[in-house]
């Protein structure tokens, strides 16, 4: 009889690491999921802001970003969903950083704590 019950506290240990190992990888996708938000959006960002040419300059020839146009810009785009977006322009190109928390699943019930996951980058206004 005890043979018995010794089968069955195997049975619940592989089963108890079996939820971990399942909760492990779909908290692992979630986060990869996250961080491919955050870079396809840095991305997007940092061209749309880039697009954002100072117009006073272009009569001069000079192709040169307008700094407060693009950072507006690419917050636009960036933002929402609790993200949070860092934007840094200058004249020569603007960089855009963004970063999503990402609340595990199943391991939170066994005490993992948030991830933040972030991305960046940048972008240069380009004749052509």
């Amino acid at each position: 009889m005890a043979e018995r019950g010794a089968a069955h506290l195997v049975l619940v240990a592989l089963l108890f690491a079996a939820t971990l190992m399942l909760g492990l990888a779909v908290d692992i996708t979630r986060i990869g999921i996250a961080w491919r938000e955050a870079s396809h959006l840095a991305a997007v960002a940092a061209e749309a802001g880039a697009g954002w040419i100072d117009v006073t300059a272009a009569r001069d020839d000079r192709i040169v970003v307008d700094p407060a146009a693009a950072e507006t810009a690419a917050r636009s785009v960036a933002a929402g969903n609790g993200r949070v977006v860092v934007v840094v322009a200058s004249p020569d190109r603007v960089c855009v950083r963004v970063s999503i928390r990402v609340q595990p699943s199943l391991l939170s019930l066994v005490g993992a704590a948030p991830k933040e996951v972030g991305a960046t980058a940048c972008a240069e206004p380009r004749v052509g």
